[in-house]
């Protein structure tokens, strides 16, 4: 079974008991703990995904770092990740338990990728145009990505709308191959 299916089924059961135990927004906010300590810390998403280290001894690294900050229901959670051995997953499960809860509340994530940081209202504008247009509540990603010059690229779902100066270029580089016209001598 591929990680996307398997971080999928992990997820989507974690999101059902926490419903069912009313700790859905406190399971929500351990999954983000977890999240930002694994982009925060590559030695500790490395440790993890390690085939070499033992189960036991991500367990323990684990109940070190989030025993007395997460839910039991999150920590035994965790803790069934490394019994299955499914770390090699467990960022995505962690991930797509979040995607499911926004998905839950009717929320949509939007990702701004700009080559310099956007400031408050314009990333308002975004927001507003993108809620009018997918008729959700819309959370903003940023990211900086000075590669694409100028401008910013919008990811939405399955949708992308690039209006960065780098996609200007390529679309000029294309359309200079296909028109070049040489005259004959």
């Amino acid at each position: 079974m591929n990680g996307s299916k398997v971080a999928y089924r992990y997820a989507k059961s974690l999101l059902e008991v926490a419903q069912e135990k009313s700790l859905l927004e406190e399971v929500h906010n351990d999954m983000l703990l977890v999240s930002e300590t694994l982009s925060n810390n590559s030695e500790f998403a490395e440790y993890i995904s390690s085939p070499v280290i033992t189960a036991e001894d991500k367990k323990e690294l684990g109940k070190k770092l989030f025993g007395s900050k997460i839910e039991v229901l999150s920590m035994n959670f965790l803790m069934l990740i490394a019994d299955n051995r499914r770390e090699n997953v467990y960022e995505k499960i962690v991930k797509r338990f979040i995607h499911l809860y926004d998905e839950l509340r009717g929320v949509e994530i939007a990702k701004v990728i700009s080559a310099v940081e956007l400031d408050d209202k314009l990333l308002s504008r975004i927001r507003k145009q993108v809620a009018n247009l997918t008729g959700k509540v819309i959370d903003i990603e940023t990211e900086i990505d000075e590669k694409i010059i100028g401008g910013y690229i919008l990811k939405v779902g399955d949708y992308l709308y690039d209006a960065s100066i780098k996609n200007d270029v390529q679309k000029m580089r294309r359309a200079f191959k296909e028109n070049l016209y040489i005259p004959k001598l």
